[in-house]
């Protein structure tokens, strides 16, 4: 079993016993990006010409280009990597590929301290990625707990690229904010605004 077996909430709870818990825990002050570069301004310009019908160009097109504006905005803080090899606990299918991983740890050729997991939506539809992205935090949550850099809170999201679905892993209970961010080729604000909030947070506790 690999990450994207785990298909339904009931198999984080029955095989990992993650406890899913939908409730809005993004605060309401989190402040939109204003200063948007023109590189990724002209990136969603060129994507906005696109048919963009895939998972692939979506993510090409959309999805990439607003986490590389992240670390734009925030250079040398935090490294990020794209269909990495993740493998953590074959035992309990913690292994496999992974769309999107944060790591606080910065110029590193391979993960080192994991904190945030994005997984594209499967079909664009939302919830069929969030328990995919519920274990692919556990796992991040494990091996970070193995490093001896343990972390109390693993972040996640699920997007189709025009909507991003914010997750939290707390011990064994995940959270999920059911008040999705939305995202236009005019406005990434929103969503940047929430990416950089929880890159502080992380980067507080380090």
């Amino acid at each position: 079993m690999a990450y994207n077996k785990f298909k339904k909430l009931e198999d984080l709870r029955k095989r990992l016993g993650i406890k899913d818990v939908m409730e809005i825990w993004l605060p309401d002050s989190i402040i939109p990006y204003t200063n948007i570069s023109v590189f990724l301004k002209e990136e969603l310009k060129d994507a906005s010409k696109e048919a963009l019908t895939t998972e692939k160009a979506k993510s090409e097109s959309v999805i990439s280009p607003i986490i590389k504006e992240l670390r734009r905005q925030n250079p040398d803080k935090f490294s990020f990597f794209s269909g990495f090899d993740f493998n953590v606990d074959s035992s309990q299918g913690l292994k496999g590929y992974c769309d999107y991983i944060l790591s606080a740890e910065t110029k590193r050729a391979e993960i080192t301290a994991p904190v945030f997991c994005l997984v594209e939506a499967k079909d664009g539809e939302i919830d069929k990625g969030y328990a995919q992205c519920g274990a692919e935090m556990y796992a991040a949550q494990i091996y970070n707990e193995r490093e001896g850099n343990p972390q109390k809170i693993i972040y996640g999201c699920v997007t189709n690229a025009f909507s991003w679905c914010f997750l939290k892993l707390e011990e064994k209970n995940l959270y999920i904010d059911p008040a999705y961010i939305p995202l236009t080729f005019n406005e990434p604000n929103r969503v940047l605004g929430v990416l950089q909030w929880i890159l502080d947070k992380v980067l507080a506790k380090k």
